[in-house]
């Protein structure tokens, strides 16, 4: 008998981004008391187009919750209902309080994560749903620039978008600006000279190539 993983959503060719999957955030839940045993709620998305998704979940101990809702997927015409159980575990914190984790549902994984993403009609860790980072699909002069954009937008977001090198707004330290300004000039300059390594490796395949 197959189980969560067993069906066709392990056979992804290409990776897909977290950023692009709902998610279930076990921290969130545990910090706005969500995970009390014996207890149901309901966690919603809400899209672009103003159209709602809506999962229903009940905590049925202290070591297990379930998730309950209806999915349509891969141009499936009907609805399918789901229902599945999904472990926690949880640990007590050494100044008082809990952490908590999922476990993931994924078929032989079992792994502790903290958050788990949609990926076809279940939600798993990202390594059962061969998720990755929308930065991982950067190369390093690309990671570089977003690194250096949002130290400016951090000193001065009106300065950001006017294109210009962010001055140190009213109220904030000289050390925090002198800190966040360091930053974004070493992201610049690595950006440059990723992109200058590019450029020549590119002249050089150019170079390569006979024209007839």
């Amino acid at each position: 008998m197959g189980g969560i993983g067993s069906g066709n959503r392990y056979r992804y060719g290409t990776k897909n981004t977290v950023e692009g999957r709902t998610s279930l955030d076990v921290n969130r839940w545990a910090r706005e008391g969500y995970l009390s045993p014996v207890r149901s709620f309901s966690w919603q998305w809400t899209w672009g187009d103003g159209s709602k998704s809506t999962i229903n979940v009940r905590v049925e101990s202290e070591c297990s919750i379930r998730l309950i809702y209806r999915v349509r997927f891969g141009g499936e015409q009907d609805w399918t209902d789901v229902d599945y159980t999904i472990g926690l575990e949880r640990a007590p914190c050494r100044f008082g309080g809990e952490r908590v984790w999922f476990r993931c549902p994924g078929r032989g994984c079992g792994r502790r994560v903290t958050k788990l993403y949609s990926v076809g009609r279940y939600y798993v860790c990202r390594h059962c749903g061969n998720l990755v980072y929308e930065s991982q699909r950067k190369d390093g002069a690309s990671r570089a620039m977003s690194r250096a954009n949002r130290m400016r937008r951090k000193i001065n977001p009106a300065s950001f978008l006017a294109g210009t090198f962010p001055g140190k707004p009213k109220g904030m330290h000289q050390r925090t600006y002198e800190r966040l300004a360091h930053a974004a000039l070493a992201a610049d300059h690595a950006a440059m000279m990723g992109w200058e390594s590019k450029f020549a490796g590119l002249e050089a395949q150019l170079s390569k190539i006979k024209i007839k």
